[in-house]
């Protein structure tokens, strides 16, 4: 599923959404390491070998912060392995594993009723900013997520990562747990969700200016 062009990288073709993109207010490292974070969580075909120089590229020439360190570290990984055991490391990874499957509403809901009304609730926050889905996948796959998040205002991919941050973070402790090199990628995305809204006066929320540094 995709939504259309992606910042930074000139990726695969993908159909453009059907309002102009709006202006990103956040700063352009978050949106940028959302686009390759949807980028590198893809499967790792033909055409994602092609553009393994351009992906490297465009990761090293991130602003340096925490989360352009976590997908420098994975894309030394990516262009280390040899192609076929990068298809078979994420084949046994996402599709072989329930726990780390990319699909953020699944950790919290399972597939439960619950799961349906998160769905449209996902749905609905990508054809309320004018984007509409290019493709087969379920709108809770976490690259389109992604992609959604680099495209729009900060206060859309805000709602769009504040509703996912469960499946996220189950996501990336999976990952951890296996000590997957795919972990580096979901600690780039944790460094770019919003704070979370405190419970209480004591707790204290994160800066959101410093997710990245």
């Amino acid at each position: 599923m995709s939504f259309g062009p992606l910042p930074a990288v000139d990726a695969r073709p993908i159909t453009r959404p059907r309002v102009h993109r709006r202006r990103v207010t956040k700063s352009a490292g978050r949106r940028d390491v959302m686009a390759l974070a949807s980028l590198l969580l893809g499967y790792p075909d033909d055409a994602m070998t092609d553009l393994q120089d351009q992906l490297a590229d465009a990761v090293g020439g991130l602003p340096d912060s925490a989360a352009a360190s976590d997908l420098r570290e994975f894309m030394e990984w990516f262009v280390n392995t040899d192609a076929a055991q990068r298809r078979v490391d994420y084949v046994k990874t996402f599709d072989h594993r329930r726990r780390s499957a990319l699909y953020v509403t699944f950790a919290p809901y399972g597939d439960s009723r619950s799961r349906g009304d998160a769905l449209a609730s996902l749905r609905k926050l990508y054809n309320d900013a004018g984007f509409f889905e290019n493709g087969d996948e379920l709108p809770d796959y976490l690259p389109t997520v992604l992609q959604f998040a680099a495209q729009v205002s900060e206060a859309e991919a805000d709602a769009v990562l504040g509703q996912s941050r469960a499946g996220i973070e189950s996501i990336h402790e999976a990952l951890r747990a296996h000590r997957s090199p795919y972990a580096s990628v979901m600690r780039a995305v944790i460094r770019c969700l919003p704070a979370e809204v405190p419970s209480s006066p004591q707790q204290v929320a994160p800066d959101l200016e410093g997710v990245l540094a």
